[in-house]
């Protein structure tokens, strides 16, 4: 009621102030900003605050005023300025277009010029890389003509070589003259600069002619490489070098042999003259250190031929020849190989070398001691060979020197044997082998011996295919040069004791028939033990002497077997019951069907007359009486292997026993005829009783 009393417009303001936000930020600031200068909240203050609010607010316009009149009177001080810039400015641009009216003559000139210049420039790098590629400069020729050889030198050399390869590429353009001028200019220098490189490279190496192992420098390798571009020079150049060494080698060699080392250390090698093992040894390894060193040299200086090897085979036998084609392709190719250069340094030792050898070997040293020569000469051929090659001409005097200790080797043995085959050894009153067998096996074992202490020295390793078959093909001549006249001899020897012989080792004497098989037994046996058959190189010599033993074993055998056989009748019944094989096998094939068939009857052992079962069970009676003595079967003493003469023994029973217990199988056999006869039932022995008492088992 009282809200419809007011008047309308005051009904707008109540609600409009009723509708303000007082928690908003604009109202929060504004009523903070009144707080600053109404001080007093009364009446007519409140009635006059619209006029105080209106105040402040010209007052603050006032200030506004003031503070902005100074920065006006500024903004018209750099209008003013300004004015005066732009003046300044239409002023420089008018005599800017001025001078350049006067000046675009010279622009233009300029412009021309650098263009100018740029093409000078050109030109100048142009002239520039032609003289760094076609031209040398003057320390590289100053180098070139100078006497030291040295870095400088060889880079020089290489700037002319590659000068001259760079003019080929002048040939293939319009320039053709040009390359044809530097190229004849260039050849002249290297033509100059080879020569001199030549001379240089002799004298150096005539210099370090004298020493044993000399050094050669990086300069001196350099030189003789560069050198290779010219293989005339430089086979030439090997040639001399050559030359020096193999002077310089025959005066070491020399001295070596006459007067030793420097002060006497080390001694002359003739001392030990009189030793001739050591005295070849000594010379031999001296040429194998000289030659250590000479291929050290030629190598370094000169390289390695292409294809050599250092891994070839021990065996000489086995190397191959190089070929005269393989050769000149070497030399086309390098000029001159270190093969080459080695076999013409070491040529001049060759002579006295061989000489020297030679007149060791002539003067026939002992058997063992021509054996150990040749394996020293094999040793050391196999060395040589892989150094210098196997054609060289030193490994021919080792090859030649060898050959010749091997010769005056088997020439010795062949002596030894054709004497011991003359006059062959007596065999001892006991049968023992003779001292001859002792004395050539102990020979055969210090041989074996001295082969065995050189293949120590064998690259390949122990039971390598090529070292089994090499030492068998170097042992085996050995062996049969020993053992087959000794075997010979023992034979001549052992048909003095056989009882048809025409000359016997005694006359009034009674000689055992089997005096000449336990003979040969013994010396066969004898040497068998002293033969070392784990070397497989001696296994087919064991195993020949091995056969031979048991051919005689087995004749010794089975001449006792026939003799206790004959005395008690067994022998010709056994022969002749043997002649009855085929038909007893025929008729236990096809058995007969009837015993009264008369043509089956003609042809039983039973009907034979000399073999009557009476016969035949007296025979076999005698038999085992005979076996049962103690001293009727043989027993070997004068075997003196015990194993040996067990085997006999017991062969010889064995074959007793199965001689009776073949008979006896024969007359217990339905179709020999004899079961009419009573068949074994005549025969008080049976074979278990013959075998007991044989001992057979």
């Amino acid at each position: 009621m009282a809200a419809s009393n007011l008047a309308p417009g005051l009904t707008r303001k109540v609600k409009k102030i009723l509708e303000i936000k007082t928690e908003g930020q604009d109202v929060i600031s504004a009523l903070s900003t009144l707080s600053s200068f109404y001080e007093e909240n009364s009446q007519t203050a409140r009635r006059s605050l619209r006029s105080t609010i209106e105040k402040r607010g010209l007052s603050i316009h006032e200030q506004f005023l003031i503070s902005a009149e100074a920065a006006i009177q500024s903004l018209d001080t750099v209008q003013t300025h300004l004015e005066g810039l732009t003046a300044s400015y239409q002023h420089i641009t008018s005599v800017l277009s001025a001078t350049k009216l006067a000046t675009s003559p010279l622009l233009i000139e300029m412009e021309r010029l650098e263009r100018d210049l740029e093409g000078v420039e050109h030109k100048g790098r142009c002239i520039h890389d032609f003289l760094e590629q076609y031209q040398l400069a003057p320390e590289e020729i100053s180098a070139l003509q100078g006497e030291e050889v040295g870095p400088l030198f060889f880079s020089a050399l290489a700037r002319v070589r590659q000068i001259h390869e760079n003019c080929r590429s002048l040939l293939r353009t319009h320039h053709q003259r040009a390359g044809l001028e530097l190229m004849d200019m260039m050849a002249t220098y290297q033509e100059t600069v080879y020569e001199r490189l030549c001379r240089w490279v002799q004298g150096e190496c005539r210099s370090i002619g004298e020493y044993d192992a000399p050094e050669v420098g990086n300069t001196l390798q350099a030189a003789v490489c560069s050198l290779r571009e010219r293989p005339v020079l430089f086979k030439y150049c090997a040639e001399e070098v050559a030359t020096a060494r193999h002077n310089a080698l025959f005066q070491r060699f020399i001295t070596a042999l006459t007067r030793g080392g420097p002060g006497g250390m080390p001694r002359p090698i003739e001392i030990h003259a009189h030793d001739p093992k050591r005295y070849i040894n000594d010379m031999l390894a001296w040429v194998h250190q000289a030659l250590a060193g000479e291929r050290e040299f030629i190598v370094t200086l000169f390289g390695e031929d292409k294809g050599s090897t250092t891994t070839e085979s021990y065996n000489i036998e086995h190397l191959s020849m190089r070929s005269a084609a393989d050769n000149s392709q070497q030399v086309h190719e390098d000029g001159i190989g270190s093969y080459v250069l080695l076999d013409r340094i070491f040529e001049s030792i060759c002579r006295p070398l061989k000489v020297r050898i030679e007149q060791v070997l002539m003067t026939s040293p002992p058997l063992l001691l021509c054996f150990q020569l040749a394996q020293l000469h094999s040793f050391y051929l196999g060395l040589v060979s892989r150094a210098v090659g196997p054609g060289a001409q030193l490994a021919a005097v080792l090859r030649s020197c060898r050959d010749m200790a091997s010769r005056v080797f088997f020439e010795q043995l062949r002596s030894r044997g054709d004497k011991l085959i003359r006059s062959p050894p007596i065999p001892p009153v006991d049968l023992s082998p003779p001292p001859q067998v002792a004395e050539t096996m102990h020979q055969l074992l210090e041989i074996i011996s001295a082969y065995e202490s050189a293949m120590e020295s064998n690259p390949l390793p122990p039971g390598h295919p090529a070292q089994d078959a090499a030492a068998e093909s170097e042992i085996s001549p050995v062996l049969a040069a020993v053992l087959d006249p000794l075997m010979d001899a023992c034979e001549r020897g052992a048909e003095a004791l056989k009882p048809d012989a025409p000359s016997r080792v005694d006359e009034v004497a009674k000689i055992d028939p089997s005096a000449h098989r336990i003979y040969l037994i013994n010396c066969i046996v004898a040497i068998l033990n002293g033969l070392p058959a784990r070397k497989r190189s001696m296994i087919s010599r064991a195993q020949l002497l091995s056969d031979m033993l048991e051919g005689h074993l087995s004749a010794l055998v089975g001449s006792e077997v026939g003799r206790v056989l004959a005395k008690c009748g067994l022998s010709e019944i056994l022969d002749r019951i043997r002649l009855y094989k085929p038909f007893l096998n025929s008729q236990q094939a096809t058995p007969s069907q009837s015993s009264q068939d008369h043509s089956a009857a003609d042809g039983l052992p039973s009907s034979d007359v000399a073999l009557s079962i009476e016969r035949i069970s007296e025979a076999m009676r005698n038999f085992f009486v005979l076996v049962s003595s103690p001293d009727t079967l043989p027993e070997f003493f004068q075997i003196q292997a015990p194993r040996t003469r067990a085997e006999g023994v017991s062969r010889v029973a064995r074959y007793l026993y199965e001689s009776f217990e073949f008979l006896y199988s024969v007359v217990d056999d339905p179709t020999s005829g004899y079961l009419e006869h009573g068949g074994t039932t005549s025969i008080k022995n049976t074979p278990m009783q013959v075998r007991t008492i044989l001992g057979v088992v």
